[in-house]
């Protein structure tokens, strides 16, 4: 038998934004014209005036244009995070569990709150639900509530209405959950399917089989994630078929953290220098928020600002992530060189908000100090020059497979890593160090093969076919020698029937 205590020791709230998908694209709810938001060419939102005209959800995009004519956006999940985190980050004042929930099968998402624990704080359940209530009126934004003793039970009541009095136990809200109808269990449509087939219509009917014959039977046909579910559900535990004896633990919800920090100037700044005292104390301020926390990062943000609100923004990078701010001073006063102030500055911001864990990458163990120092110094050279001479003039070789010699080197930023292991075909011939963007046509005169001097042809050729799904390639390559002892890697292009130098050996 299933057994519940009379008054549960957990209470969880669902918060459901039905329009969230409209919330995320900034659509007027109330607008008079037919609206629509399609995933995958099918409708998963639709206003009023659609929905009046004959939308519904999952109707094909084609029926429901000649159905209402109606305006159509793609679903913009990245959005609809964005603003579930933002809630989160602002609910956190309300109660530090919060959890956020995704359907995987249906647009429905929210956020989940266990609030037993603040509810002295805000003067009980009715309260604490009225503050909330209020909290997401005053931001515009369609909300539908749930109250139970489990999460997902919170989540399946949010889908009817009951008043909140604040003195509801267990009880009720199993006697509540036992009146839906099955087909709440969207993230599971093969196994709602079969229970319909099967004469299940409510959860009062999977309640009943679970007395009956026990949890086991369901977790044998259906699975044991749809079986956990069920206990979740109902709160109670698989093995001993009664209210669980251990609590789930509940994820505390941990803020993202950043740092801001501004200096206000008594006089305003005209001149580049006097910002070198500024901007490396808020750098040694940023150093330390990070080296107590284990924190490195790739970007750093200032924000100049005068005191008629006009603001500049100038965006600091580095290739390796740092924790320590000298690195940063310099980019940041090479940066400050190549440009007038815009305004006289009255306030200085220094943001970093791209942090991340030091541990999240593997150190090499560098026993010889001199070692690390020249790697510290090349970093900080590279970055240097790349601040003055921009990121494209900074790169380095990587060698890509490829038929076509030209096309078997790439460009690559600094920071990743280079592939300089050569296939065996290359090792077996000549191949010069040093390769031309693009091949030189080579002159045909009288005395023979002219490229700054004649060439004569000492070794070869080697035949270097392929790419023929782009453009097919057939080429004959020569070593040569120039007048002035000079040798090339030449080739006779056999399509075109021309010859060019593609490199020069060192």
């Amino acid at each position: 038998m299933m057994r519940a205590t009379s008054r549960p020791d957990r209470l969880w709230l669902a918060l459901r934004l039905p329009d969230l998908p409209a919330h995320a694209l900034a659509i007027d709810l109330h607008h008079d014209a037919a609206l629509a938001i399609l995933e995958q060419r099918h409708v998963i939102w639709a206003n009023a005036a659609a929905i009046a005209r004959g939308v519904v959800q999952g109707m094909d995009a084609s029926t429901a244009q000649l159905l209402s004519g109606c305006v159509h956006q793609e679903r913009d999940l990245s959005s609809e995070q964005r603003l579930l985190a933002e809630l989160s980050a602002q609910l956190y004042a309300f109660t530090p569990y919060i959890e956020t929930y995704t359907s995987k099968q249906v647009p429905q998402s929210g956020l989940l709150l266990e609030i037993s624990s603040c509810l002295m704080l805000f003067g009980g359940v009715h309260a604490f639900v009225e503050k909330v209530l209020q909290f997401f009126a005053a931001k515009n934004l369609t909300l539908a509530i749930g109250l139970a003793h489990s999460a997902q039970a919170a989540w399946l009541l949010s889908f009817v209405h009951y008043d909140i009095h604040g003195n509801e136990s267990k009880p009720v809200f199993v006697e509540r959950l036992q009146q839906l109808p099955i087909q709440l269990l969207h993230d599971y449509p093969a196994q709602v399917d079969t229970l319909e087939k099967t004469g299940f219509v409510t959860f009062g009917d999977i309640a009943r089989q679970i007395a009956a014959q026990s949890i086991s039977s369901i977790k044998k046909r259906f699975g044991q994630e749809f079986a956990k579910t069920l206990c979740d559900i109902f709160g109670i535990d698989q093995d001993f078929q009664q209210s669980s004896l251990f609590e789930k633990p509940v994820v505390m919800y941990k803020p993202q953290e950043f740092f801001n920090e501004e200096i206000q100037f008594e006089y305003p700044i005209h001149q580049i220098d006097q910002l070198q005292v500024p901007v490396e104390h808020l750098l040694q301020q940023l150093a330390d928020f990070l080296r107590k926390r284990q924190w490195e990062t790739h970007q750093i943000e200032w924000t100049l600002a005068d005191i008629y609100h006009s603001k500049e923004v100038m965006a600091i990078y580095a290739d390796t992530a740092q924790s320590h701010w000298q690195l940063f001073f310099d980019l940041t006063l090479i940066q400050l060189e190549n440009r007038d102030l815009p305004f006289e500055v009255d306030t200085l911001t220094l943001s970093c908000r791209n942090i991340q864990p030091i541990q999240t990458h593997s150190q090499l163990l560098e026993f010889d100090s001199r070692r690390k120092h020249n790697s510290q110094a090349f970093t900080t050279t590279a970055a240097k020059l790349k601040a003055r001479l921009g990121d494209a003039c900074i790169y380095k070789l990587s060698y890509r497979d490829s038929y076509i010699p030209e096309e078997s080197n790439q460009l690559i930023a600094l920071n990743q890593p280079s592939n300089q292991k050569l296939p065996d075909r290359h090792l077996a011939s000549l191949r010069p160090c040093w390769l031309f963007k693009s091949p030189i046509e080579i002159e045909v005169r009288k005395r023979g093969l002219y490229w700054r001097g004649y060439l004569t042809l000492l070794s070869g050729p080697e035949r270097l076919q392929g790419n023929w799904w782009k453009a097919p390639s057939a080429r004959d390559y020569f070593l040569a020698q120039r007048n002035d002892y000079v040798r090339l890697w030449v080739f006779r292009d056999l399509h075109k029937k021309q010859w060019f130098v593609q490199g020069i050996y060192g």
